[in-house]
């Protein structure tokens, strides 16, 4: 077997790993519904009634979507004063904020961010194996 079928091989590995781990796993639904915990945890400090805060799940995503009555000030802030969106975008790990009745973005699916994450990092430990511990060069016509 050469080279570049071990390499792919390796990679698809890792890839199906990610899967599991995000989907038959839960995990990605268990950080989605951390972060949605956090978000409405953050928008109390907004002090609105009414203010919902939910995040994509079909697909899972990092968006967290916000409903409720708001008007430009309370949607957006003003300067230092923070927005019910500047309240939740806040929060670690929150990639897109939108209201419910604004279009969708543009965001990745969180499965498509995870295998991103590892396939560059599998493409990364690669080349920093090759480097470390390649082949040695030979040192005479002997050898």
């Amino acid at each position: 077997m050469n080279v570049p079928v071990k390499i792919l091989i390796g990679l698809a590995a890792a890839m199906l790993m990610a899967w599991v781990w995000h989907g038959p796993g839960g995990q990605g639904e268990a950080l989605v519904g951390h972060l949605e915990r956090q978000a409405v945890a953050a928008t109390a400090d907004a002090e609105l009634p009414g203010i919902t805060v939910r995040m994509a799940r079909d697909p899972l995503a990092r968006t967290a979507i916000i409903s409720g009555p708001a008007n430009d000030l309370q949607r957006e802030g003003l300067g230092s004063q923070f927005g019910v969106k500047d309240y939740v975008r806040a929060v670690p790990g929150i990639a897109n904020v939108r209201w419910d009745d604004e279009p969708a973005g543009s965001g990745l699916p969180l499965l498509v961010e995870t295998l991103i994450a590892v396939a560059v990092a599998y493409l990364i430990g690669l080349a920093l194996g090759a480097l470390l511990f390649g082949r040695r060069k030979r040192q005479s016509f002997l050898d």
